[in-house]
């Protein structure tokens, strides 16, 4: 009776245990259902791959998931012992992988895309060991070219481009090329860094570029085309690194290197989304870089070990996406007027003016260099400090700018006093008096990197110098109360081309880093400034000498858009507006305009209350206004008289010939003054955002 008893309760406790089995095989994957996380049941679900880990259905321990079998009377002994010697090995496992469950845990609740940058060095190589060796990688490496062309091509980085806005540390980027070509000669070696991998397509990219263009080592086109090869092998090793959700520091440089010196305007959208500001200023939030110096991460690196170089490295980087966002903030285009990054949430020390061989200093309380100091730094601090100034003016004038009024004279003059500053904190070697030049000639000769920043510092603040006055440049001509704006505009309209004249002359042999529009942007505005000041005073006695600047400009944006088609593209738009504002006049016309001169001008001051208003109709009106135009060119060809549009083929249709139409049979422009004005927003609005 008893051992009836006794395997009753056996059955029982068989029939519970059926009772509490699942009746068919969980249809989630296995990383899903151990974090309760719905599951789409593809291969691989989406979770799987958002978190770039292996997608398995099948179950990995049956003890794990389903109620342990009960051991019957006549079951062997062989099976218990399994049973029980399967229990270590299961804790065993959760032990081991206890740390990185800690981790899947803040990758899906906390911190998710930052997990690369913001865990601890021992977490995130193990979470990239442990998972990211599943993914396949492609053969990119076999598009290198030899190690030692590699390298040459790194060299001339360095030397001739890389000094412009000193996005890597170049000690740092050559070992990781050797480590690149080590991996590719060494089977037992690691996997190719696909980040590295991308850093240095980057590089070779820019080297080539500048190498060949203006040259005739090869045509503008074939340049383009391999460059677009290099920004589409770019784009793969990122894509494959996952870069969109697990930024690094070596793949920022790479989109860096790409946004600021490569033609990457008709990549395909995919691409192209790797390049935007916006991206930039994302990867940046991500890896925390805005907030490096915050009270939080000074106190972490005072108690832990900590690489200085590569801290300074990520506040340059910052710092450079930062300054970058403000200066097109107060660039034409859609994103005029509004910037990114937001300095009152940032924490970020202005970067030391130090060597980079000299950054291991930093660490044993090295400081910075004063600013009077010429290093390969100094031209970054001080077009850091420029970007302050467009922040600022950006700032001063939103609220007038978004209610369509003009901005009070007060204002523009509290700005001008602004530039005033930072120009007297300009270092001398900065400088580009005679006597500074005489003063640091050494100095120029020994490191002719600083001579050539010194044009670019003084082009771009004279340029946006320009750019403020321009506002009250016409109404200066004939006002007095204005006349400061009129002759500062003037001034540095002057002084843009003049800077551009001595790149021409001092440096031939540099790279064509001049025929980036970014330069010759200011070149054009700074021309067209000096063509409506001819046209408006078309009886000055310097008439002739003002002509000639004009046409010394034109020849050196015609040279430019020759050499590059980003240029040649920006010239076109440029030259389509002006054309559709140009009226060109006989000499019937321009005596008559004489004798009305002067009672016109009560109503030319009232028309300057209505500039704002002309801008904002000024893109309709350009369309209704081109099919109406007067070519310049009598011909009885329709298609002729359209358009200006510059064909790089049509060599003798150039931009001197061109303006010198302008000059001779267009002494003025029909029309008020806020026409003038309105071709001036008119042509700030078609910039290219690049």
């Amino acid at each position: 009776m008893p051992e009836k008893r006794k395997f009753c309760n056996v059955e029982e406790s068989i029939d519970d245990s059926k009772k509490r089995t699942p009746r068919q095989d969980p249809v989630s994957c296995q990383s899903c259902r151990k974090k309760k996380l719905k599951c789409d049941r593809q291969q691989p679900c989406s979770n799987c791959r958002s978190r770039r880990i292996l997608c398995n259905y099948a179950v990995a321990n049956a003890a794990q998931y389903a109620h342990p079998p009960v051991a019957l009377p006549d079951t062997p002994l062989s099976t218990q012992n399994n049973i029980t010697t399967s229990q270590p090995h299961v804790h065993r496992t959760q032990e081991a992988t206890e740390q990185e469950r800690t981790t899947d845990w803040l990758e899906n609740i906390m911190m998710a895309p930052r997990i690369p940058d913001a865990l601890p060095m021992s977490i995130k190589n193990k979470l990239v060991t442990t998972k990211h060796s599943a993914m396949s990688v492609t053969n990119l490496t076999s598009f290198l070219p030899r190690e030692t062309e590699a390298l040459a091509q790194f060299n001339y980085y360095v030397d001739y481009v890389g000094y412009l806005y000193h996005t890597i540390i170049p000690n740092h980027v050559e070992c990781q090329i050797h480590a690149i070509y080590q991996s590719m000669h060494d089977a037992s070696s690691a996997a190719v860094n696909l980040n590295h991998l991308a850093l240095l397509f980057s590089i070779l990219a820019s080297a080539y570029y500048f190498q060949n263009l203006g040259t005739n080592a090869a045509p503008a086109k074939q340049v383009e085309k391999r460059c677009h090869e290099y920004i589409t092998l770019i784009t793969a090793a990122l894509t494959q690194s996952d870069y969109m959700n697990y930024p690094t520091v070596e793949g920022l440089q790479a989109s860096l290197v790409v946004i600021q010196f490569l033609p990457n305007h008709e990549q395909d959208t995919p691409a192209r989304a790797l390049f935007h500001m916006g991206t930039l200023v994302n990867q940046c939030r991500q890896m925390g870089l805005f907030q490096i110096d915050s009270a939080q991460n000074k106190a972490f690196r005072k108690t832990h070990r900590f690489d200085p170089a590569d801290v300074e490295l990520r506040r340059r980087l910052a710092w450079l996406v930062a300054s970058s966002d403000w200066f097109l903030a107060y660039l034409g285009g859609p994103q005029e007027g509004s910037y990114l990054v937001n300095p009152a949430h940032m924490a970020l020390d202005i970067p030391a003016n130090i060597p980079d061989e000299n950054l291991c200093t930093l660490e044993n309380g090295g400081g910075s260099l004063p600013d009077n100091v010429p290093t390969t730094m100094s031209y970054f601090i001080f077009r850091l400090k420029l970007s302050f100034y467009c922040r600022d003016i950006v700032d001063y004038t939103c609220r007038e700018r978004l209610e369509g009024v003009d901005v009070p004279y007060n204002k523009i003059m509290e700005l001008d006093q602004k530039w005033h500053e930072y120009n007297k904190q300009l270092p001398e070697f900065f400088r580009l008096d005679n006597i500074s030049r005489r003063k640091y000639a050494q100095v120029y000769a020994n490191s002719p990197q600083i001579a050539w920043q010194r044009l670019l510092v003084q082009q771009g603040s004279h340029s946006r110098l320009c750019r403020l006055h321009r506002t009250y440049f016409i109404r200066g001509a004939r006002d007095p109360a204005y006349s400061y704006s009129h002759m500062i505009c003037l001034q540095a309209a002057r002084r843009v081309i003049e800077i551009k004249r001595i790149m021409d002359k001092e440096f031939p042999d540099t790279p064509s880093v001049t025929t980036a529009w970014s330069v010759m942007h200011h070149v054009f505005m700074a021309a067209v400034i000096l063509l409506m000041d001819t046209c408006f005073n078309w009886d000055d006695i310097l008439a002739d000498r003002r002509k000639e600047e004009i046409l010394e400009a034109c020849r050196m944006l015609d040279r430019a858009r020759r050499a590059s088609r980003l240029v040649r593209e920006g010239i076109n738009a440029m030259m389509d507006i002006l054309q559709s504002r140009w009226r060109p006049i006989s000499s019937d016309q321009l005596s008559s305009s004489q004798q009305e001169e002067h009672p016109a001008q009560h109503q030319e001051d009232t028309d300057f209350h209505s500039t704002r208003e002309a801008e904002r109709t000024g893109a309709q009106r350009r369309i209704e206004d081109v099919s109406a135009s007067t070519a310049l060119y009598p011909s009885t060809d329709a298609d002729n008289n359209a358009s200006f549009a510059i064909d790089a083929t049509e060599d003798a249709c150039d931009l001197e010939n061109m303006w010198s139409e302008f000059l001779d049979s267009g002494a003025m422009m029909t029309g008020s003054p806020n026409e003038w004005m309105g071709l001036l927003s008119d042509l700030t609005e078609s910039a290219p955002v690049l």
